[in-house]
């Protein structure tokens, strides 16, 4: 029998990650039952939109397609530096969520308010912030790339001593 991961595991690592955004886990007139319910959907919308984006790239070790959205598990183990970057990668994913709202926000003050008060900080600040994410992230997949998914090994190195004559 193959061996799986289980999202409820990639989850609790999500909720750690996001414990103390209150907008995640808070909502207005509803039971502990529903606002667990509804979080979990969300989460499992940011993993699926995490594993689609490391399906779409080329040369991995492993086929992050290969899951199972009903019964809820990827089809194979994960490494500590998958679920790091699965992690990561749906913290990115939620984050980047709030983007279209900064824009609306953006639409709705007329040049008057903007004298007042000038949300262009903010803006500017959450999308640097974004934008560092998707860097970071980028980094990480590079890294996780060259290394032996098990090992945590470089796959290719130069070897130095080869160009000594030259």
């Amino acid at each position: 029998m193959t061996e799986i991961t289980l999202f409820e595991y990639l989850f609790e690592r999500f909720y750690r990650r996001i414990e103390k955004d209150e907008e995640f886990f808070n909502y207005y007139n509803v039971d502990i039952s529903e606002a667990i319910q509804l979080a979990h959907d969300r989460a499992k919308g940011c993993l699926i939109d995490a594993l689609d984006i490391l399906s779409s790239i080329s040369n991995l070790q492993v086929d992050f397609s290969d899951y199972d959205a009903g019964s809820e598990e990827l089809n194979f183990k994960t490494t500590p530096a998958e679920i790091k970057l699965i992690v990561d990668l749906m913290f990115q994913v939620y984050m980047e969520r709030d983007l279209p709202l900064l824009h609306a926000f953006k639409i709705n003050f007329t040049p008057s308010d903007l004298s007042v008060f000038s949300p262009a900080n903010e803006r500017n600040s959450y999308e640097a912030f974004i934008s560092r994410l998707d860097n970071n992230n980028k980094i990480a997949l590079d890294d996780y790339k060259s290394r032996d998914r098990y090992t945590g090994k470089l796959k290719k190195t130069i070897n130095y001593s080869a160009f000594s004559d030259i």
